[in-house]
């Protein structure tokens, strides 16, 4: 019996790319354009082991279906691909920080640094051919520790000119002298954004846990909010974009205390003009993208929020889930370590795979196959909640994501210790049923 063939994954935003720019149809005579075209509408074709099916097989962007894949399971492929919802990649390129935060999630994982720049940049040109066009530099400190991280940023802005680069940073060099970033040495602070721009960075995020004393006490770093403000400016005015990455907690959205202090940051972002409202400052900056905005989760460092929003029991099951697992969205991470993820919190190598081992493209095409993937695709993380010891967790936490992180590792624990397994494990048919 003849296999057929399907578009992967990747494929399937390959030629969505392609469909955007007009390049298929300009393309339309030659016969791998062609062949693309049909399968994008749900078709399937058979394996004829020719050679433009050989190539396309060969650059991961189509595959053998699975013999009980039915017309339906095809089209439900194409209409729920993993990726669609993807708009930005995070490279964590280090794990390495010169602060130590109270609520860091990476405090307890090993000290790494990517070194393999040059997959990072054929990662990059994977991703740029499917139409992502932000990329986020995160750590750790990837300004004090990310050796190389310059040379991928510039590697990604001469393939694309349009492309948002942003630097996320704790703001340590701030009103520095004489001072060494990520194996080079500046004389000031106006050097070094100089060569960020060189290298094609376009944005500078600061990262501020609360603020004035609250950020400080958070950072253990007197005095840094007031130099993280006076940055803001300074970046602006160098002819980059500042941008700021606020973790919310103690504070009522939309309360005049919230308010007046989005429209303070927002006026040194922006520097609107000074009878600019200050509601209107507040909802620029809270709804421009490129500002970031989380909750305080209790999970690393020892950190704990203060409050015991959920007791344990009281949490349905089908609230445990979490749809980012199977349904990535806004952003995927590449790690520290080389692992492809979408939830940073969960651990430092639980993911859909990693780029020291297999091809990028590789595993986007089989995220389906992930365990953390079908864990959360099937709902099946109430299987665990057995194993979540009070005298260890407590009986109660302060938000949801803290407990999904929990029971994904406990769940990886139990199907790799045979001692304990006593779930059954997950079914790859599973992939079929998953909820929209």
């Amino acid at each position: 019996m003849t296999s057929e063939l399907i578009l992967t994954n990747y494929g399937l935003c390959y030629v969505g790319e392609l469909l955007k720019t007009d390049a298929l149809e300009r393309a339309a005579f030659e016969a791998d354009a062609s062949l693309l075209l049909d399968l994008y509408t749900g078709l399937t074709t058979p394996d004829r082991d020719d050679a433009v099916q050989r190539d396309l097989l060969a650059r991961g962007l189509i595959e053998r279906a699975a013999d009980s894949l039915s017309r339906d399971d095809v089209d439900l492929r194409c209409r729920r691909n993993p990726l669609e919802n993807v708009e930005r990649i995070i490279f964590e390129f280090t794990t390495c920080c010169n602060f130590n935060c109270n609520h860091c999630y990476n405090a307890t994982v090993p000290r790494v640094i990517e070194r393999d720049v040059a997959a990072l940049q054929s990662a990059a040109d994977d991703l740029l051919a499917i139409g992502l066009r932000r990329f986020d530099f995160i750590g750790g400190e990837v300004s004090k520790y990310g050796l190389g991280w310059l040379d991928l940023a510039q590697h990604i802005r001469v393939r694309s000119v349009d492309s948002i680069i942003t630097l996320y940073t704790n703001g340590w060099w701030l009103e520095q002298q004489n001072f060494w970033a990520a194996g080079r040495t500046y004389a000031g602070v106006p050097a070094y954004l100089t060569d960020l721009r060189t290298h094609g960075v376009s944005h500078i995020t600061f990262s501020l846990d609360g603020q004035g004393a609250e950020h400080d006490e958070s950072r253990h770093q007197a005095g840094l909010y007031d130099r993280v403000l006076r940055g803001l400016t300074q970046v602006r005015e160098a002819g980059l974009q500042p941008r700021v990455s606020l973790l919310a907690r103690g504070i009522e959205p939309y309360s005049a205390r919230f308010i007046a202090w989005f429209a303070a940051l927002a006026d040194r972002v922006y520097d609107f003009p000074s009878d600019t409202p200050n509601s209107e400052q507040a909802l620029r900056l809270f709804s421009d993208r490129t500002n970031s905005f989380s909750h305080f989760i209790d999970i690393g460092n020892g950190a704990a929020c203060g409050e015991s929003a959920y007791r344990l029991a009281d949490i349905p099951d089908d609230h445990l889930y979490c749809r980012g697992l199977y349904r990535p969205a806004p952003s995927l991470t590449i790690k520290a370590n080389g692992e492809v993820a979408t939830c940073r919190i969960t651990s430092a190598g639980e993911g859909y795979g990693n780029l020291h081992e297999r091809p990028l493209i590789d595993i986007l095409n089989h995220l389906q196959d992930a365990f953390v993937f079908r864990l959360h695709a099937a709902r099946r993380l109430a299987d665990y909640r057995r194993f979540v010891d009070p005298e260890v967790f407590g009986d109660s936490i302060g938000h949801l994501c803290a407990y999904r992180a929990i029971l994904t590792l406990l769940a990886r624990s139990c199907t790799m210790n045979r001692s304990i397994l006593m779930i059954m494990p997950l079914s790859s048919n599973s992939i079929l049923k998953w909820p929209a």
